[in-house]
């Protein structure tokens, strides 16, 4: 990562403080020098806020992070953002964005493209002991972005009829699962058998009908997997605007 001490003349210019950052981000003084010496990257969520103390564009902020050392995008009103495409809940509905949300996320620092990639916000706290409820899920395509079905991972599977959830991959007893990671167990967040068999093979297959409650007892198989969640970044409110 590179050191980031041109952020720092740029506090001096606005009138701002090292503690200014920090009130800022929401996080505490020591990280705030972790970034200026490179040792702790700006989070996705935490760019806008810092755009705005800076009196930087998005794009301009991320190019300035990118180098090292303060860049103007010049005319940069086209910067890609990622459209918050709903709110994720265990039961699967995806609720609408609200109007904060909408609004858009830039793509965290170390993203290659944005083809391929998802934003949702965690809606509930149907994953709260991985991701707490209002965070910011950035998941990929894996076929653009690749996945390792690897114990840990956290997928959004698509259950079809537009029902989507977030569930941890775990091994238990020999057997594998997709399952909620609530601190607190709610029976309606279904847990869900996950099997590297073809369809042929799956024993488990959802019945071919309109009865949401089927797709409770079906086996998840790597094509329901819609995306494999890369970041998860906590939101922090931001009273500004950019100018």
């Amino acid at each position: 990562m590179r050191s980031q001490i041109w952020i720092k003349a740029r506090l001096k210019e606005r009138g701002h403080k090292m503690k200014d950052v920090a009130a800022a981000l929401s996080i505490p003084p020591p990280r705030v020098t972790d970034i200026i010496k490179g040792m702790r990257e700006v989070q996705v969520d935490e760019v806008e806020a810092l755009a705005i103390l800076l009196g930087l564009s998005l794009q301009s902020l991320l190019n300035s992070l990118k180098a090292g050392k303060l860049r103007d995008a010049g005319n940069d009103n086209t910067a890609p953002l990622l459209p918050v495409l709903g709110r994720l809940t265990g039961s699967g509905m995806v609720e609408p964005a609200t109007p904060r949300d909408t609004k858009g996320v830039p793509l965290p620092p170390d993203a290659d493209t944005a083809d391929g990639l998802f934003c949702y916000i965690m809606g509930d706290d149907s994953m709260s002991r991985d991701i707490r409820e209002g965070s910011l899920v950035i998941a990929g395509d894996p076929k653009i972005h690749g996945t390792l079905l690897v114990p840990g991972a956290i997928f959004i599977i698509d259950l079809g009829n537009g029902r989507l959830v977030a569930r941890s991959y775990v091994i238990a007893g020999g057997e594998h699962w997709l399952m909620p990671m609530a601190e607190t167990p709610n029976p309606q967040h279904a847990q869900f058998r996950f099997s590297m068999l073809p369809k042929d093979m799956d024993n488990h297959r959802m019945a071919a009908n309109d009865d949401a409650d089927a797709s409770l007892h079906r086996t998840i198989r790597p094509d329901d997997v819609k995306a494999t969640v890369m970041w998860v970044h906590r939101r922090h409110a931001v009273t500004a605007e950019l100018s």
